[in-house]
Order: structure tokens, then C-alpha cells, then sequence
């Protein structure tokens, strides 16, 4: 395999833009992480009144549903 030579200044560079697009796309993928988690933190706070305690409804404590009788 050859080996290719390039210079230092044109190794830094292409490193400094690539590293710079990455980190920019970085801090935009951070801030709408950001933005996501506050929307889910602002819509579990809308839900929670809503929502029964723990478990769920006492589906024991519910009347039993009528008898079918009389169909046929």
C-alpha cells in the first residue's frame, strides 16, 4: 500500500472543518434534545392529574357486568 503524504497545514486544516461541522451539528442535536425533554416534562405535569393512582382502577371494587339473560 503507498503511502500518502500530505502537508501538516492542509491536514489541520481539513480537520478543524470537519471537526467544526461536527461539533455545530452537535450542539444542535444537544439543544433539541433539550427542547424535547422539556416538552415531555411539561406534558408527564398536564398528565398527572389525569391520570388514576398507582395501578390503575380497582377493577374488584367495579360492579359485575349485567347477566345476558333473556338474549338468545
Amino acid at each position: 500500500m503507498a503511502q500518502q503524504q500530505i502537508s501538516i497545514d492542509d491536514a489541520l486544516a481539513a480537520f478543524r472543518e470537519s471537526h467544526g461541522k461536527l461539533a455545530d451539528e452537535n450542539v444542535l442535536l444537544r439543544a433539541q434534545v433539550a427542547g424535547l425533554e422539556r416538552r415531555v416534562g411539561e406534558l408527564e405535569q398536564q398528565l398527572s392529574p389525569q391520570q388514576p393512582a398507582a395501578g390503575g382502577p380497582d377493577l374488584a371494587a367495579q360492579p359485575p357486568y349485567p347477566n345476558d339473560e333473556g338474549r338468545g
